[in-house]
């Protein structure tokens, strides 16, 4: 083998050791698990099979909690809403169809900072979402 390769093969050896300190293998598993959590926090699973009842229910919900609809799209099951109050709070919820259930998740930013720690926003979302689905569900208005 001539020099020439070997200097090759030890810069590249060089170079993935630097990577490898770089980015060390606990930061990635930390980051992974923050992810789920925060996924856990953001996500609900809902009994209905039904889409354009569930995008209307989200944004009922929405306006009942004050947010102004700025899109929907009922093809890909897509709201953005936005709510001009004490501080500027803009939520994204997607859906995720199942075979038996809608998956839905909801990612807010509040004055453009996300607001993975607050995960009282989130559940009080999926509460008023629970509510308004169990009453458009029984009819009860």
């Amino acid at each position: 083998m001539s020099l020439y390769y070997k200097r090759l093969n030890y810069s590249f050896i060089t170079i993935l050791c630097g990577v490898a300190l770089a980015f060390p293998i606990p930061s990635v598993f930390a980051q992974t698990s923050q992810t789920l959590s925060l996924r856990a926090i953001q996500t609900r699973s809902f009994e209905t099979t039904n889409m354009p009842k569930m995008l209307q229910n989200i944004a009922s919900t929405l306006q009942d909690m004050g947010y102004i609809i700025g899109r929907i799209d009922n093809q890909i099951g897509f709201i953005n809403a936005t709510q001009f109050a004490d501080n500027v709070t803009e939520i994204t919820v997607n859906i995720q169809p199942q075979p038996h259930s809608m998956i839905v998740r909801v990612s807010a930013r509040r004055n453009n900072i996300p607001m993975d720690n607050d995960p009282v926003f989130y559940q009080d979302f999926f509460n008023h979402l629970s509510q308004a689905s169990f009453l458009n569900t029984n009819s009860i208005y």
